[in-house]
């Protein structure tokens, strides 16, 4: 009985809560790096986990922007040629690219 009690308790447990507990490290900084920190702290008292942390936010958002834009004119060229009628039945690719 106390087994199926704690795996009750462990299943109702809010995992999501373990990803928000901060871990600290330290890191190493170049003098020039972390003169640019400086610069791009927001308010004087910011600290650098906060600068790091909208950098690297910033980042990924554009990276992601950049990648949904590069696959949407993907998807836009294929359509197109779709359209022109540019397609290929397996059985002619095959024999275009000499497989048996």
């Amino acid at each position: 009985m106390i087994g199926l009690q704690f795996l009750l308790v462990i299943s109702a447990f809010p995992w999501h809560v373990l990803q928000c507990i901060p871990v600290e490290a330290t890191i190493k900084v170049a003098p020039e790096v972390k003169g640019r920190l400086d610069k791009l702290k927001k308010y004087p008292r910011d600290t650098y986990n906060e600068v790091i942390d909208r950098l690297t936010r910033d980042a990924l958002e554009e990276a992601a922007e950049e990648l949904a834009d590069e696959d949407i004119c993907d998807l836009e060229e294929a359509i197109a040629g779709i359209k022109a009628g540019r397609v290929y039945t397996a059985g002619e690719l095959m024999r275009e690219l000499e497989i048996d």
